[in-house]
């Protein structure tokens, strides 16, 4: 009798814990509140004034509180009733939302407090949710995010709502660092493209070699501090591969007797200076190198002496007025603008070595470099998983590249079509999501020992340069377009606008030009700005 007594209580307990921790529905004076597992989420006495509460705070952090909010990103679903302060105080806002339990869906649904029309994007796990992050955040067009993880979720969650933070967070420092680049070198950029106009009809555009490599590896080289540990083995791959790197990477590698293929830059301020050889480093480098170098990158790179010379564009709009409309996509370095390009030659596999995307001790960058050593500038440091699993540092700045791989291996992935194998071999540094690890002895080992090697500058010396007469031709087309501007701008400066909006949607170059002019608002402004794009075409102009 003792024992069944014990049995029932038990059984009592674990009902009431059962019960306890169920999800119930308070109705109060101004509609449902919602409590679970014992933790209430929305007040029922007045859920309303609660989440407008959640997102006056949540506004109040914002780093960018003067421009709205055009997405929000919320960590729990619950009865949507932040949901409808979000919609009612920003109307057409993307809101998404990350839900940890599938089972509190069913009551939002019931329960919906929402108005006709708003519906939320629901992701129920945080691989779903870290790809939009990347759309939304770091390449999406509007302001910083709202950002909501519901006090309730954190309570109940807190693993998963830490996750969540920490991912947002990462994902608005990448954009960060991409907005400060941008708004730094763009003038700069545009500036040393209207210098180089002229050598964009005479010298080759390495992006229009897509298709005409046979399949070989190709080596992607970076100048993480850990290239010095594995680097040599890459002497074994000469002839048998494409060896591509980042121009930081070009005096490492020929210290460690190493012969890149292709040597990409695209900075926008001079480093010619780092890329003037010896006399034994251009013993090791041979005659058969290419410098390619991004058309808007400083003239300086184009004189440098003992390679041969190529180009490509970083965007659509001057590969569009320039080109044959093949732009580079690039993560903002030289070491994602080579993975880009050995991806649309059609290499396989793509392998990573030096891309440490972290910190080694008091080490940036590969001995050999002309910034190895931590700026102390340089930001917070950040933990991320590390090759082998072990955690390693690393700040925004690279946090913004090994993003980009990441987002880069996700895209090819996804292609219907299949894609390369990618593999990364970096001896140290960041785990990249979407490649795999592999020492690169035993990548090199896998190499079919027998190919021949490929003459790149006899490939490159076939592709057809643009016209010099076409180019021109356009650009006085666009210059007229700009006077018209400027007239329709003295009577009137709404139409003016419309008209900047119209031409720039209609071409990408117009639109890269036209920028500052739309973004100055005053009369004035623009006015100013249609003058230093006038210039700006005759500079180009001047060049042919």
């Amino acid at each position: 009798m003792g024992e069944d007594l014990y049995t029932a209580m038990n059984a009592k307990i674990q009902l009431d814990r059962a019960a306890a921790a169920a999800p119930k529905i308070l109705q109060g004076p101004s509609g449902p509140g919602l409590i679970y597992q014992g933790t209430t989420i929305h007040n029922p006495d007045n859920p309303l004034g609660e989440a407008k509460n959640w997102v006056g705070m949540a506004l109040s952090q914002r780093r960018k509180q003067e421009q709205k909010p055009t997405s929000a990103l919320i960590f729990g679903l619950g009865l949507g009733w932040h949901l409808r302060i979000i919609w009612e105080s920003f109307p057409g806002i993307k809101i998404h939302v990350l839900e940890p339990d599938l089972s509190l869906m069913d009551l939002y649904e019931k329960y919906n407090v929402l108005g006709p029309g708003q519906k939320p994007v629901i992701h129920t796990s945080q691989t779903a949710f870290d790809e939009i992050l990347a759309r939304e955040v770091v390449h999406g067009e509007g302001g910083a995010p709202l950002v909501l993880p519901v006090p309730g979720y954190r309570r109940i969650w807190p693993q998963q709502a830490a996750i969540f933070i920490k991912q947002v967070t990462r994902e608005i420092s990448r954009r960060e660092v991409i907005d400060k680049t941008k708004a730094l070198t763009d003038s700069v950029f545009i500036e040393n493209l209207a210098k180089n106009t002229g050598l964009t009809t005479t010298l080759p555009d390495v992006m229009l070699l897509k298709g005409r490599f046979p399949v070989r590896p190709a080596f992607v080289v970076g100048a993480g501090p850990s290239l010095a540990k594995n680097g040599r083995l890459l002497g074994e791959a000469i002839g048998k591969s494409v060896i591509v790197c980042a121009s930081a990477a070009l005096k490492p590698l020929l210290g460690l007797g190493v012969r890149p293929d292709v040597v990409l830059l695209l900075e926008s301020s001079d480093t010619s200076s780092y890329l003037k050889l010896s006399p034994t480093e251009r013993d090791i480098l041979g005659d058969k190198a290419v410098l390619a170098a991004a058309s808007s990158s400083h003239p300086n790179h184009f004189q440098v002496e003992g390679f041969h010379k190529a180009l490509f564009h970083l965007n659509g709009g001057e590969a569009q007025i320039l080109g044959r409309g093949l732009f580079l996509p690039q993560g903002g370095n030289a070491g994602t603008a080579a993975f880009a390009l050995a991806y649309v030659w059609g290499l396989d596999p793509l392998v990573l070595v030096g891309q440490d995307q972290s910190y080694e001790g008091n080490f940036l960058h590969a001995a050999g470099t002309s910034d190895s050593v931590i700026d102390e500038n340089m930001g917070t440091t950040i933990l991320v998983p590390g090759v082998g699993g072990q955690d390693v540092e690393t700040n925004t700045s690279l946090l913004a590249s090994l993003g980009w791989y990441q987002e880069a291996a996700a895209t090819i992935r996804r292609n219907p079509k299949g894609g390369p194998r990618l593999i990364n071999a970096t001896a140290r540094g960041a785990a990249i999501r979407g490649f795999e690890e592999m020492s690169l002895d035993n990548v090199i080992a896998l190499m079919d020992k027998n190919l021949p090697p490929i003459d790149i500058p006899a490939l490159l010396a076939m592709i057809p340069k643009p016209s010099a007469r076409e180019i021109k031709s356009d650009l006085k087309q666009i210059s007229g377009i700009i006077s018209s501007l400027k007239r329709i701008l003295q009577i009137n400066t709404q139409k003016c606008l419309v008209e900047m909006m119209a031409t720039s949607q209609a071409s990408a170059f117009m639109a890269q030009i036209l920028g500052p002019a739309m973004a100055s608002g005053s009369k004035q402004g623009i006015l100013k700005n249609l003058i230093w794009a006038d210039g700006l075409l005759l500079k180009m102009l001047a060049s042919l």
